[in-house]
């Protein structure tokens, strides 16, 4: 069974025979799949490929030992320009799909993906908090050493939003020793912020407060506060999406102003022993905060109580009794 996005928030299943693994590729059972604020744009707009791009999984055939324990990352990068060789392979210089978003993704109860996009999860690592290594932890923590190397050091730094990823930043930052702030005008959220040990922001009116400001909503509220609050020699970090262009203010102070601007796009493979290490660290803690497991037939409530702001971090689990149990535990 697969789920299919119809457009307009509408989502269907499908039963469909599956056919010989493809040369190179590797078919996943799919344990878990984690949901985006990303894939709210496609329950929207309806898309040609099944969705979700957060997978954690059990090799079952392909080019892969079965049983191979995996996260799925989801640029399907090409392994051979000059970017891949260097290990930036989500700067690959081929890319052309994301998996998930042109290709098949993990709303379904198997997946097909290249053999180079799986990433074997270590032993101690239980999938549930695997899973959090991709877009929650990965992203984050990519972000964060870029931004670091624009700073002698971010003595004040500010996350403007505490959705999942911008507690995955949270998260990473504590774990990383960096001391943080944040801003959500979602009370539940900006608890659970404070519970991964950031200060509730003061008064966010006021120019030239921070060193590091890492903007993780994408609206444009939210942009004009941390082009507002970070200060001269600073670093704005652009991680929030939206369908709105990214602007800057015309504004004699945003003119005198020196400032670096940072826009990552995922993580490099080059980066995942360091994000293991992360996991290791503070993962499993995260998972007990943000994720609610759910399973594929409770696919739409899961995107209701998501986009109504109930939920964090839903997760669709396997029916399997014991990896429901894992990602409650």
């Amino acid at each position: 069974m697969r789920a299919r996005f119809q457009g307009n928030g509408e989502i269907t299943f499908e039963k469909v025979t599956l056919c010989d693994v493809a040369e190179g590729d590797v078919r996943l059972r799919v344990d878990v799949c984690a949901l985006c604020g990303s894939d709210k744009r496609l329950l929207q707009s309806g898309s040609a490929v099944v969705p979700g791009h957060e997978i954690g999984g059990t090799v079952v055939g392909g080019a892969l030992p079965e049983g191979t324990r995996g996260i799925v990352y989801i640029p399907v990068f090409c392994g051979t320009c000059v970017r891949c060789l260097a290990g930036r392979t989500n700067q690959c210089l081929n890319l052309s799909e994301l998996i998930g978003w042109q290709r098949d993704g993990g709303f379904a109860e198997h997946v097909d993906v290249p053999a180079r996009c799986v990433l074997p999860v270590p032993d101690d690592i239980p999938l549930s908090v695997a899973v959090l290594g991709l877009d929650t932890v990965g992203t984050a923590a990519h972000a964060l050493r870029l931004a670091l190397r624009t700073q002698d050091s971010a003595d004040r730094t500010l996350v403007v939003g505490a959705g999942p990823l911008g507690l995955g930043v949270v998260a990473v930052a504590q774990a990383m020793g960096i001391a943080v702030d944040a801003f959500d005008p979602n009370p539940t959220r900006l608890a659970a912020a404070t519970t991964l040990g950031a200060t509730p922001a003061g008064d966010l009116s006021a120019e030239n407060q921070y060193d590091m400001v890492v903007e993780v909503s994408g609206a444009n509220a939210a942009r004009e506060t941390a082009q507002r609050v970070v200060q001269p020699g600073g670093t704005v970090v652009a991680l929030g999406e939206s369908n709105e262009p990214y602007t800057m203010p015309a504004t004699p102070r945003w003119r005198r102003t020196d400032c670096y601007t940072v826009r990552s796009f995922y993580f490099p493979t080059q980066e995942v022993e360091a994000n293991w290490d992360l996991l290791r660290v503070m993962g499993a803690s995260l998972r007990d905060l943000i994720v609610k497991p759910l399973t594929l037939p409770e696919l739409p409530e899961a995107f209701a109580r998501f986009v109504a702001g109930d939920y964090v971090k839903p997760c669709i689990v396997s029916a399997d009794a014991h990896l429901v149990s894992e990602v409650t535990r």
